[in-house]
This record gives structure tokens, C-alpha cells and sequence, in this order.
């Protein structure tokens, strides 16, 4: 999945054509993986998708180096009625998002953190903190 996902975001800086292919490749992930991931999210190295299954993440996420995903995360926009742009997450550095957990709308996450399992985040986080629940507050600090 991450090499079609790879190819897909180097497809998309090639004008009009390169969109078009990047669509199909979307397209082929979410037939085969049943996971809707945008090649247009900005992703940094070292990503790692640990079960490609119902995984969803939109147009204008941006997500930092060595970042761990587990299935049934969602990445998105909560307000379909106004423009996307702006009002996705960002997720920092060396991040684990624990399986079932949601992050919608401008949320920022620090770097070091990790998302406890069918956690739902409404607000910010700082860096280093295990946070959880519904709604996600910090569970305990990383020292």
C-alpha cells in the first residue's frame, strides 16, 4: 500500500496528467486495501502502515517523520461545508495512532505522542504525552 501510496504523491506534482493518474492509484487503494488515502496528504519518511485496512486520510493532513498507523484510523476534515484547506489535522514526528482513533478538523498533534486505541481527539495536544479516551485527554507524560 505505501509504495502505491508513494508513487501516487510523486505522480501529483506532474500537472493535469500526473493528477489523473494519481486518482486512479487512490482508487486501486481503496478497492484493494479498503482504505481511502489521499496521495495529496504531505506524509514524511519513515511511515509506517501496520494493518492497511479502513484506514482514511484526506486531502490536507500532514503527518511528520516515523509516524505508525494502525487499521481504522481516520484523518480528515469534520466540516464538509466549508473548504478543507486548513482544517485538517497535523500530526508531528515519531507518532503512534493506536487502532480505531479519530482526529478530525485543524487539530495538532506534538511529536512523541501516542494515541490510545478508539481514542477521539477534539483538541490539541503537547509533545510526549500518551493521551486516550472520549473524548482524548493525557493519560501520563513521556519523560
Amino acid at each position: 500500500m505505501l509504495l502505491l501510496f508513494r508513487l501516487g504523491q510523486d505522480l501529483n506534482c506532474i500537472p493535469f496528467i500526473g493528477r489523473f493518474f494519481g486518482f486512479i492509484i487512490e482508487y486501486i487503494i481503496r478497492v484493494i486495501y479498503a482504505s481511502d488515502i489521499s496521495c495529496r496528504a504531505k506524509v514524511g519518511g519513515g511511515f509506517m502502515i501496520m494493518h492497511g485496512h479502513d484506514i482514511v486520510i484526506g486531502a490536507d493532513v500532514v503527518i511528520g517523520c516515523n509516524c505508525k498507523i494502525f487499521n481504522g484510523v481516520s484523518l480528515g476534515n469534520k466540516d464538509t461545508a466549508r473548504s478543507s484547506y486548513g482544517n485538517q489535522p497535523v500530526i508531528g514526528d515519531n507518532v503512534l495512532l493506536s487502532t480505531g482513533s479519530k482526529i478530525f478538523g485543524p487539530i495538532k498533534i506534538g511529536d512523541n505522542v501516542v494515541v490510545g486505541a478508539n481514542s477521539v481527539v477534539i483538541k490539541d495536544f503537547p509533545s510526549n504525552t500518551v493521551i486516550g479516551g472520549v473524548p482524548a485527554k493525557i493519560i501520563r507524560n513521556i519523560p
